[in-house]
Order: structure tokens, then sequence, then C-alpha cells
């Protein structure tokens, strides 16, 4: 019984040892294991994907979207923060600095700089300026600045004062950009009229589909977006690279081939049609 059961085990073992692990190459990652489709339901289910779209390409973003210049003479978190989540989410590339401001410098001059110095699409500032209100911003000059004095008073909590930071660096991009108030209730960009009401605030980021409003803006600037495109497109746009496999040739050939029944249009000079 004994022998039975250790063969029984290895016969297991076995098994799971010969389960193949398919990586999809239309996702670039595992198949789920879950039992809702076999291996080869997914094989299948790729293979009229590749024939259809000859693959994906990805496109690295170009250009910043973005500079973050955070020029308090302790600098905290927020900036980073908003860099490792803003740049996920819009798919461009953001910048984050960490370099304390010199006394006496305007705040505004050092907004100006640093979005020359990084050739970004806008710059935001963090600095430490009791004359200042707490968040300026200049759209036409595409940069904003949030004065962090205004909002250091915790209360106690040492976390506050950089939660309220971080979100007022998304409200700047928010309005520095064109976006401005947004309507819906989960968003950081809901018109706040002190300190309590950004407290208040449950959100620290804006909603995914006001990033449709920006992108036209940030292509003036040459920002372009992280993007997974079919080859297809890729080839009907007319940069595709030369194929690389029987899929894209397949997809090459066929968006490059001169129709067999070419359309025919008929033009009398005389009639005008």
């Amino acid at each position: 019984m004994k022998k039975l059961l250790a063969f029984a085990v290895v016969a297991v073992a076995f098994c799971a040892a010969g389960e193949e692990e398919y990586i999809s190459p239309i996702t670039g990652k595992p198949v789920p294991t879950d039992g809702k489709f076999t291996i080869e339901q997914y094989k299948e289910r790729d293979e009229r994907v590749l024939k259809k779209t000859g693959g994906f390409i990805d496109v690295e973003a170009r250009g910043v979207s973005v500079a973050v210049l955070d020029g308090r003479q302790k600098p905290g978190g927020a900036a980073v923060q908003f860099a490792d989540v803003f740049g996920p989410l819009s798919k461009t590339n953001v910048k984050a600095e960490r370099a304390p401001l010199g006394a006496g410098t305007n705040a505004v001059d050092a907004a100006l700089s640093f979005l020359k110095a990084q050739n970004a699409a806008y710059a935001i500032a963090i600095v430490e300026d009791a004359a200042l209100c707490g968040l300026t911003v200049m759209p036409e000059d595409r940069i904003a600045v949030v004065n962090a004095t205004r909002f250091k008073d915790g209360g106690g909590d040492v976390l506050k004062p950089e939660v309220r930071i971080h979100k007022e660096i998304w409200r700047a991009m928010g309005f520095v950009s064109g976006i401005g108030y947004a309507p819906f209730p989960n968003d950081v960009l809901q018109p706040v009229f002190s300190v309590k009401a950004l407290d208040g605030l449950e959100y620290q980021v804006m909603q995914p589909m006001n990033f449709q409003k920006m992108y036209s803006t940030l292509s003036k600037f040459g920002v372009t977006r992280n993007r997974r495109v079919p080859y297809r497109v890729a080839v009907q746009e007319g940069w595709a690279p030369q194929p690389t496999n029987d899929y894209q040739k397949a997809v090459w050939d066929e968006v490059h081939a001169v129709p067999a029944t070419p359309m025919k249009i008929e033009f009398d000079p005389k009639k005008g049609r």
C-alpha cells in the first residue's frame, strides 16, 4: 500500500512538472491557470490576434510632461510620490528633483528656470515663502508654485503637511494644463477654499478621464505617451519597422498590396461630374 501511495505521489509530481507555462505573445505574461480556459484555447486566441494585428509594438514616451522642483530647505517626499504616481497614470515621462533654493531666490524665477533646464511642458516648484499664497498658477508661462509654508501645520500629524502638498501638486498640474475643476466628486480637482477643505479631499489624484484634456496640449510641446500599438496600425501609419516574423510579414504585405479591383472614378469635364 505504501509503495502504491508513493507511486501516486510521484505520478502527480511528474504531471505537475509536465504542465507547461505559456507566456502569451499578446500580453507578455503567463496565462491564468485557474482552469477557466485551457492552454490550447489561449494559444488559439493568440493565434487569431496575431494573424489580425501582426502582434504589438511598445512605443516609449518622448519628452517630459512635467518637472517638479522641491526647493524647500528640507525637501520631503511629495514631489517623488507625485512623479511615481503621475508617470504611470499619464504614461508620460515625469522628473522630480530636490534642490533647496538659495536665500532670496524668487519662486517664479526658479520655476521658469527649472522649466527651461528640464525642457518640460510644465514645471511646478515647491517653495517656502510666507508672502505667497498656497498655490500660484501661471498657465501662459506653463509653471505653478506650491507654497509649503501655508500647509505646514499638521496639528501633531507629521505626515499631513506632505499629504497636502502632494494634493496641491496634482491640483497645480490640473490647473496649469487647462483641466480646471473636475465634475467628478472622487477627484482631487474639486473646489477648496481652505486647508481644512483640502484635508477633506478623500482622493489625492485626478480621474483618468481628465488626462484626455491634457494630452492635446502636451503634444504641442513634443510630449508623447507610452503606448502599445498593433503592428498593423504602425504599418498603416507608415512608421512600422520591417517585419521580423511571418505574422508581421503577412500584415505588411496585405497593407501594401495593390487592390485586385481598384476603384474607378469616372469624370466628364464637359458635364463637371
